[in-house]
């Protein structure tokens, strides 16, 4: 009886240590985030459509750095010059972004401070694809090509 018992114990112990081992992996996958850091992309006027008002084009065109804190603050800077501080918050996928304050913040209008975009990172670029946001520049800066982790 206690030979039978010892192996019961064992199998089920086995069986256990199988299922955790499958899911830790998952569970620590599942809860990834963006990795804190400073990312940037410069955009030129070669970038920007013919048809955007010459204010726009002046305000987009330049270097761009966002970085993202452990704390889950942000900052992003134009030509070494903060533009927007905020927020974030981030999972496997998805990564909420909402503006707090600066001179092109985007908290003018009732649903624009927050942006919601998919991301993935691939060889320190980071990809930000928008699922929805209505700040334009936000959007625009984001989104228009990878940018380097730096």
């Amino acid at each position: 009886m206690k030979v039978r018992q010892l192996i019961s114990t064992k199998l089920i112990s086995a069986a256990l240590l199988l299922c955790l081992t499958t899911l830790v992996p998952n569970a620590t996958a599942a809860s990834a985030q963006l990795p804190p850091g400073v990312y940037s992309v410069t955009i030129t006027l070669a970038d920007i459509p013919p048809d955007f008002p010459p204010e726009v084009v002046e305000i987009l065109v330049g270097t761009w750095t966002t970085e993202f804190t452990p704390a889950g603050t942000t900052t992003i800077s134009k030509n070494g010059e903060v533009a927007v501080s905020g927020r974030y918050r981030s999972s496997k996928s998805h990564l909420v972004m909402t503006d707090v304050e600066g001179p092109l913040a985007c908290t003018d209008a009732a649903g624009i401070a927050t942006g919601v975009y998919t991301w993935s990172l691939v060889n320190n670029e980071l990809n930000l694809s928008a699922v929805q946001d209505r700040c334009f520049g936000r959007k625009f800066v984001l989104t228009l090509r990878p940018l380097q982790q730096l």
